[in-house]
């Protein structure tokens, strides 16, 4: 319920299919639970999001005349 809550989700159909990808992975405990929630923290934290530039690229040593 404090996942749902969380997510500002007040669907009981929410809460339900939480609890069915917890089955569906085969987390039986709440320290299965957090395990996996830390590590898809961590996962978060290191995809890199690439950033591009807005407009036109100039390349390097373009001179105006």
């Amino acid at each position: 319920m404090n996942i749902a809550c969380a997510n500002n989700k007040r669907k009981l159909h929410y809460v339900v299919g939480i609890l069915k990808n917890w089955e569906n992975e085969s987390l039986l405990t709440v320290e299965e639970i957090d395990t996996l929630h830390d590590n898809q923290k961590s996962n978060q934290k290191h995809i890199s999001t690439q950033s591009f530039p807005v407009g036109r690229v100039i390349t390097v040593g373009f001179e105006l005349t």
